[in-house]
């Protein structure tokens, strides 16, 4: 047989070494072709790769036939013919040692002779066409493979060219597409009855590549397993799978959608394939029984609202690799009792960590330059937080209703203080305002248990209701810098006298409001107006010093001042 063997290669080697002497070649990839404008003939591969999946176009271009000794001799392991292709040439796989597997597209209609000749591990030949015309009686030779044809398909016959024929009618629960190239497969929809689903690897010959948009959504299946031919979960492709509780993901996933399994509320545990590098937003949104997941190092983004309530999540690890916390990633994580973040990231964006209620303490990694707004509203439990010298922007209520945070420093880099930032911080009974501020937000410490505080002096404005109710706070220094105060800026403090700087040119209504403690007040001449209810409810104030620059006193603006004696 051997002999026989190396016979008919000499004979034919001649043939072969003629062919490629008069065709001119181009390269695509791992393959050289020629084309004659209209169509692309593949004539050669270059490639390593034991798995082939030819394409279906080159240059834009049909990918039409598939060259005399293209692969002669290679390496290859199975091939993937597209359905573009309608001729495949003389000794086309010649002598591949190792080939086992090829899959015929379905416009082929003529196999030259020798083509898969001298191919002894070739298994299987799976046709997803008719039976094609052979250009000789060698086309199989020296191998035993079996022809597989799909149903409605003709011309196969029990036999063909000497091999079993068989037809290929596995029923799939599953409704699909097939994608732009011509080789690969989508999954659109399930149309079985639910329970344990293992998604197959390949359909009528075809590889599984993609779980499309919503394919599963509101499926009553109760576990997924998802072959390696996969490389990506559409959006919302198992959303709403309310009984679904294991998922089986391989590596070969590159991409998880956009709510790919967002309210699956039975969804325990979860582990991330080591190749996705972005989780999609709200991906898991809402999984109220996720306790666990495991995120891999090759993620460098996550995604807005990507967990967002997932109520039961109490372990996950960030790892090193990720710049950035999406809009509302970790929204709602209630049982969350800590995380720790890579020093990779530099963003955290609104409302990433909102609501974690069971939140204790966090290390904000040194490169981070911006917190979000909401950032860590309503984190009932944390009691202490480090600021990095490098943030240089805080957003609104980025700590909002932290009812456990005690103290806090702000870094010199920030310049300015946003609203209802510390606003219902309730136990923050110290607080550093660096140099370099120039404006104190609208309710920025609103409810909270200062008892003394400086404002520095590169501070201009203070807004509206910017210590409102901090019913401790006896002590408070406006410095010459300011040139406004907001309406209800220190109503209901405790301090007892109040200096507010000639600098100051409007201080809003209600400012000093029901400051019950207050018993002189001196007003700079550098305002002109009193706004209505400014000192209302102040009823120890005894002396009030108004200026000559004063032209009018708004209305009950010293209402309910029962204690003044003289108002000069």
């Amino acid at each position: 047989m051997k002999t026989k063997r190396n016979l008919i290669q000499l004979c034919l080697l001649g043939v072969l070494l003629l062919s490629v002497a008069v065709v001119k070649a181009d390269q695509f990839g791992d393959f050289t072709y020629a084309s004659d404008g209209t169509n692309v003939t593949i004539t050669g591969y270059t490639g390593s790769n034991g798995v082939v999946m030819i394409p279906g176009t080159i240059a834009d271009l049909p990918v039409t036939s598939i060259g005399d000794w293209a692969f002669y001799a290679t390496s290859v392991t199975n091939v993937l013919i597209p359905d573009s292709v309608t001729n495949i040439g003389d000794g086309a796989f010649f002598d591949c040692l190792s080939l086992t597997n090829v899959t015929i597209g379905s416009s082929v209609t003529s196999i030259g002779d020798w083509t898969f000749g001298f191919c002894p591990s070739l298994m299987s030949v799976c046709g997803r066409g008719n039976g094609p015309s052979l250009g000789g009686g060698n086309v199989f030779y020296g191998n035993l493979a079996t022809i597989y044809y799909l149903s409605g398909a003709t011309n196969w016959g029990p036999m063909f060219d000497g091999h079993p024929a068989i037809l290929w009618n596995p029923p799939v629960p599953f409704t699909y597409t097939t994608n732009s190239d011509g080789i690969t497969l989508t999954i659109t929809g399930y149309t079985g009855s639910g329970g344990a689903v293992t998604i197959p690897s390949s359909i009528n010959f075809l590889p599984v590549t993609s779980i499309g948009d919503s394919a599963f959504y509101l499926s009553s299946i109760a576990s997924i397993t998802i072959p390696d031919s996969v490389t990506n979960i559409g959006d919302g492709a198992f959303d709403s799978c309310a009984t679904l509780t294991t998922v089986t993901i391989p590596n070969s996933v590159t991409s998880i959608g956009d709510w790919a399994f967002a309210f699956c509320s039975y969804l325990i545990s979860f582990t991330i394939p080591d190749n996705i590098t972005h989780i999609g937003d709200a991906a898991f949104a809402e999984c109220t029984s996720l306790t666990s997941v495991t995120i891999p190092d090759s993620v460098t983004s996550i995604g807005q609202t990507t967990f967002y309530y997932c109520a039961s999540l109490t372990n996950v690890v960030v790892p090193n690799g990720v710049t950035n916390i999406g809009n509302g990633a970790f929204a709602g994580c209630a049982g969350l009792p800590g995380i720790t973040l890579p020093n990779s990231v530099t963003s955290i964006e609104s409302a990433a960590f909102s609501g974690c209620a069971s939140l204790a303490s966090i290390t904000i990694p040194d490169g981070v330059t911006s917190i979000g707004g909401e950032a860590f509203g309503d984190c009932f439990s944390l009691t202490n937080v480090m600021i990095p010298n490098g943030v240089t922007s805080i957003g609104s209520g980025a700590f909002h209703g932290c009812l456990s945070l005690t103290a806090v420093t702000i870094p010199n880099s920030v310049t300015s203080i946003e609203s209802s930032v510390f606003e219902y911080c309730s136990s923050l009974s110290s607080v550093t305002i660096p140099n370099g501020v120039t404006s104190i937000g609208d309710d920025a410490f609103n409810g909270t248990s200062l008892t003394s505080v400086t404002i520095p002096n590169s501070v201009t404005s203070i807004g509206g209701e910017a210590f409102y109710s901090c019913t401790s706070l006896t002590n408070v220094t406006i410095p010459n810098s300011v040139t406004s105060i907001g309406g209800g800026a220190f109503g209901y403090c405790s301090f007892s006298s109040i200096t507010i700087p000639n600098s100051v040119t409007s201080v809003g209504s209600w400012a000093f409001g029901s400051c019950a403690n207050l018993t002189t007040v001196m007003i700079p001449n550098s305002l002109s107006i009193i706004e209505s209810f400014a000192f209302v409810g102040c009823t120890s104030l005894t002396n009030v010093t108004i200026p000559d620059s004063v032209t009018n006193i708004g209305s009950e603006a010293f209402m309910g001042c029962s204690s003044v004696v003289s108002l000069n």
